[in-house]
């Protein structure tokens, strides 16, 4: 069994991120999508993906495997796209604080 399923509780948590990553974690989103561009990502998890497909991989024997493997691709692919667009997105300015209107006498 995985070490990830043996020790979840651990792996559950923020294992990577720096202190200040954990206080502004779109910052990690913005020197990921610096580095990265989205059709890179997609190659490289394809690549992944086509590795433990066609290579002698017990974990993978199965159709069932294979396609849950598929489909998380997807899901991881479908999450960069979503970060892609939050990215893209103009930043929001603070707002201002809204005083609540007085009542009539």
């Amino acid at each position: 069994m995985s070490l990830f399923l043996e020790k979840k509780e651990l792996f559950d948590g923020i294992l990577l991120l720096t202190e200040e990553e954990i206080q502004n974690p779109v910052g990690v989103f913005e020197r990921f999508f610096s580095d990265y561009r989205l059709h890179e990502c997609r190659h490289n998890l394809w690549v992944m993906v086509k590795t433990c497909i066609t290579t002698e991989n017990d974990q993978f024997d199965s159709p069932e495997e294979r396609a849950n493997l598929l489909h998380r691709q997807k899901d991881f692919e479908r999450l960069l796209e979503a970060c892609t667009l939050l990215l893209k997105r103009p930043k929001k300015t603070p707002a201002s604080p809204v005083s609540e209107p007085k009542a009539e006498k």
